[in-house]
């Protein structure tokens, strides 16, 4: 076989993998959190719910998850693996649209409640990038388990994060916590 056959039929193959990697987006290992400035007097439950009715343009959207808060300070669950898609199939506009996930909150026997509706993008040979778009008020996306003031992250393509969303119960006024 000549050697332009063969890196024909190498290039052939590549170009067929094309479509496949191209629908991969911004991912990253997601942690949803809460931060508390007190330890409460008694655990408390809070569960997470990983996407929503919103969430549009998405791969992956996590799992639900549960967690027990005993101390002050940031404590955290996994919610998976989240992936926005950034190619177009099946007919939907995903290459030109936004790649939206939701990720809320409740505190059990308590009004506190909130959630964060994220914006995910990889633009063309960039980084991975993240922005909240619409939160409860002092709900933050941190590169680590501490407490930051960021409401958009970046990282490095190829790699999955991890990120912390943060949300912040006591932060909430008594109007916001009963929605």
């Amino acid at each position: 076989m000549s050697t332009s056959r063969v890196l024909a039929g190498a290039l052939l193959a590549a170009v067929g993998c094309l479509p496949v990697l191209a629908h991969a987006g911004a991912g990253a290992n997601m942690n949803a959190c809460v931060y508390l400035p007190t330890a409460p007097i008694t655990p408390i439950k809070v569960d997470f719910t990983a996407g929503g009715s919103v969430d549009h343009c998405m791969h992956k959207t996590g799992n639900d998850a549960s967690m027990t808060v005993t101390s002050a300070g940031v404590t955290c669950a996994s919610v998976g693996y989240v992936e926005g898609k950034s190619s177009s199939s099946g007919g939907d506009t995903c290459a030109t649209d936004k790649s939206i996930w939701v990720l809320s909150y409740k505190v059990h026997d308590t009004g506190y409640s909130g959630s964060t509706q994220s914006d995910w993008s990889h633009p063309i040979f960039s980084s991975n990038h993240i922005k909240l778009e619409q939160s409860t008020r002092g709900t933050s996306v941190c590169s680590n388990q501490n407490l930051c003031t960021s409401t958009s992250q970046q990282w490095d393509s190829g790699t999955q994060g991890p990120l912390y969303i943060i949300f912040q119960p006591q932060s909430t006024s008594t109007a916001e916590a009963s929605r």
